[in-house]
């Protein structure tokens, strides 16, 4: 195993996946509902074996499932909501609510893994680390839809100045 200086990207990548992993703990430990504590586990879960993988210096092995979705099935609804969804691309607010907003915090903390990712492993990332955390990013933005309010229309208007 190799030693990393603390100046060294990969211990900023892995200061950044252990404030993931506790985001998603602290998420759980405020909420109520068993049913986002659960959906959260399996992001947990998935962060959980990207530490393991690049601590270990191993290839991220397997596919990325998260609620019965794979990473391109993912990446799909991520890219197209309404078609999915019957919302265009979410606008963060407050109102979103507490769990939907708290996924939104989530996803963005997994987009600043993904930068330390590409700056540690560039385009060699032979450990598959960036494609998973991209794909995570995904799953993360598919599963803010589910907890929005029913009646939540904030969209993004793409070339609006809204």
């Amino acid at each position: 195993m190799t030693v990393y200086g603390k100046d060294s990207e990969r211990i900023e990548l892995r200061g950044k996946l252990d404030s993931l992993n506790a985001g998603i703990i602290m998420l759980q430990a405020n909420s109520d509902s068993q049913e986002y504590i659960a959906d959260l586990e399996e992001v947990r879960a998935v962060v959980n074996r990207l530490q393991r993988c690049e601590a270990g210096e191993k290839i991220f092995e397997g596919a990325i499932i998260l609620w019965g979705l794979d990473g391109e099935e993912l990446h799909r609804r991520s890219h197209n909501p309404a078609k999915f969804f019957g919302k265009g691309h979410i606008l963060p607010h407050h109102e979103m609510g507490r769990e939907a907003a708290g996924l939104n915090f989530l996803r963005t903390m997994i987009r600043e893994c993904e930068l330390c990712a590409v700056r540690a492993f560039g385009s060699e990332d032979s450990f598959r680390i960036c494609h998973v955390l991209n794909r995570l990013s995904s799953a993360l933005y598919v599963l803010t839809y589910k907890y929005l309010p029913k009646d939540y229309s904030r969209e993004i208007r793409f070339g609006s100045s809204e």
